[in-house]
């Protein structure tokens, strides 16, 4: 048998070709497949994150209160209400200031608090929004219902022209002994207050409005019987006392109301020139806000407007518990270090540092030349000022120098420091006021810290404030103490030539510190050290009882009552689950869902 090597048949160039050209085909395909399927991919995924952003921006619930979800297009909405009013308030200000209805002061200090309020639209609209759905769901709950005829009634005042009346005033300023730019005391308030009710006993017996404000009234236009003309409710002289006149009907009297300006002044409307609706608000606020919406979000603030009104008026016709107290306060807190057991010493700098520069300075060598500069200038200060020898020009030509040359920040206040303990000044200059004994108006100096020479003015070495509060609570244990003399020698708060006095007060004019430790009290009692800011109070209650709110308690009470009627039950409202605020995760959201499995 043969054997034979089988031979292959040899493969054509055109079957080789026809074979690369396949692969290459293949290849070719396969590549335009992964190409489309990646652009299908990336398609999907654009689609997606725009319907996400989509449904984010249009759909997604963005907080529930009770039942009632709160969308992005009812936010918006607000929003645009709310950005509309600001804008329509913008507009009549500055008309306002063009006719001289307001100064330029006034002009200012009102525009920055209406960009306060746009500022305060994108980061806190969803929580107002929130606050007046919640007041309005509450509303319900306590008999309070709004029906289509107000809300028309709202719709009309939202586009009406500004309306003017015509306005008398008595204005009395409470005023203070020792001069225009004093406090008033507690005292001299109440003297105030009483003159105004006087005025308003006058009116009340029949007594002509303008012959009352000529016997009464500390105002200009007494001489013409408490006139005042027209007026705009923007034009009036105080915000506060404006809103009640615009809020009176013809031939109604105001009552008394507090100004911001501390006056005392009652109004009384006898003609209105009503305003018709102003062209172009409407046009404007459709094209932002549909009607419906318009009309659901009006409801909203109808039902909420009625319950602060109603809630507010029950709290001031109350006659609460009531204390009356006074106060002595302490400058400072306690540290319970042993150096600032030492006590604070109150003093003035000039300050002379090497090349003007407190930075630098220390970085300087020992014999870089700027530090002689700064020494010899520093004698010169201290040799002027020293050869002043009466104690008020020498302290007025001090501060004159500390304004002109000193290179510390304390230039601005003409070098006054204040009190300090040992530890907080430089070393040096601690060692300088604190080593020896000073008096009044002594110069001290010159004295080379680490950053600069210093001249230095003495002004008053007192006790650590844990010593000087000891000091009171000694003298308050005293049998018979009188609690007003203490506080007039002792006290270091505003109204301590005033005995401490503050007067009536109701819990809801204390802060939450002082609620339980105050009211806790019988009369006659006095509390420990209560921390509040930088310093400590003691405070005495003098009576306690339950009486009337007075004129100051009317309007200070009125002010937050219904905040602290409404802050606990949000608060409850949102443990419970009633209001829920969507988090930045969607999928996180299911307690958005009413009766959903997650608690919030």
């Amino acid at each position: 048998m043969t054997l034979r090597a089988r031979t292959t048949k040899p493969t054509s160039l055109r079957t080789r070709l026809r074979r690369t050209l396949d692969s290459e085909e293949r290849q070719q395909a396969a590549v335009t497949a992964l190409f489309v399927l990646a652009i299908a991919v990336i398609v999907l995924i654009l689609l997606g994150a725009v319907g996400l952003a989509w449904y984010n921006e249009n759909i997604r619930p963005l907080a529930r209160v009770g039942s009632l979800e709160i969308g992005p297009q009812l936010l918006k909405d607000r929003i645009e209400l709310e950005q509309w009013r600001i804008n329509r308030e913008a507009f009549r200000l500055t008309q306002a200031s063009i006719d001289n209805e307001i100064d330029q002061a006034t002009l200012s200090e009102r525009q920055g608090l209406l960009d306060q309020r746009a500022d305060a639209l994108l980061t806190t609209g969803l929580d107002g929004l929130v606050d007046i759905i919640y007041q309005s769901q509450l509303a319900g709950a306590e008999g309070i219902t709004v029906d289509e005829a107000e809300i028309d009634a709202r719709i009309a005042d939202e586009f009406a022209g500004v309306e003017r009346r015509h306005v008398f005033a008595i204005v009395i300023k409470p005023v203070a002994a020792e001069g225009a730019d004093a406090t008033p005391t507690v005292a001299e308030r109440r003297a105030a207050v009483e003159k105004a009710e006087a005025a308003i006993a006058a009116l009340d017996s029949g007594r002509p409005f303008d012959e009352v404000a000529r016997e009464f009234s500390a105002d200009a236009s007494a001489a013409h019987g408490g006139d005042i003309g027209f007026i705009s409710e923007i034009g009036a002289p105080d915000t506060t006392w404006g809103e009640r006149v615009f809020d009176v009907e013809v031939g109604g009297t105001t009552g008394i109301v507090r100004g911001q300006d501390g006056a005392y002044r009652i109004g009384r409307v006898t003609e209105i020139t009503p305003a018709g609706e102003q062209p172009g608000l409407r046009d404007n606020l459709t094209k932002l806000v549909s009607d419906s919406a318009l009309r659901d979000l009006l409801r909203y603030e109808a039902a909420a407007d009625q319950l602060r009104d109603k809630i507010t008026d029950a709290a001031m016709v109350e006659s609460p518990e009531q204390v009356r107290v006074a106060n002595i306060y302490i400058d400072g807190l306690f540290s319970g270090d042993p150096e600032d057991a030492q006590g604070e010493v109150n003093y003035s700098e000039i300050v002379y540092a090497p090349n003007g520069n407190l930075e630098v300075a220390p970085l300087l060598p020992a014999e870089d030349a700027a530090w002689e500069v700064a020494r010899v200038e520093a004698q010169a200060a201290f040799d002027e000022l020293n050869a002043l020898t009466a104690g008020e020009i020498r302290a007025e030509r001090f501060r004159d120098v500390a304004v002109e040359v000193s290179d510390s920040p304390s230039r601005e206040d003409g070098g006054a420091v204040g009190f300090v303990t040992r530890s907080i000044p430089p070393e040096a200059v601690g060692n300088a006021l604190f080593d020896a004994s000073h008096t009044a108006g002594d110069l001290i100096g010159p004295v080379r810290g680490d950053a600069a020479w210093y001249v230095l003015l003495f002004e008053e070495r007192r006790d650590s404030p844990e010593q000087r509060v000891k000091k009171i609570q000694d003298l308050a244990a005293v049998p018979g103490a009188d609690f007003a003399a203490i506080a007039r020698e002792h006290s270091e708060g505003a109204d301590a030539a005033d005995g401490g006095e503050i007067g009536w007060v109701t819990r809801d004019q204390l802060s939450a510190e002082l609620i339980e430790p105050v009211f806790a009290l019988s009369a006659g009692q006095i509390t420990e050290p209560i921390q509040l800011g930088e310093g400590h109070y003691i405070f005495k209650v003098e009576e306690k009882g339950a009486r009337p709110l007075d004129i100051d308690q009317l309007q200070d009470v009125g002010a937050v009552a219904f905040d602290n009627w409404y802050a606990p039950k949000k608060a409850q409202a949102e443990t419970d689950g009633d209001i829920v605020i969507a988090s930045e995760d969607p999928a996180a959201d299911e307690e958005l869902v009413p009766g959903g499995d997650e608690a919030p």
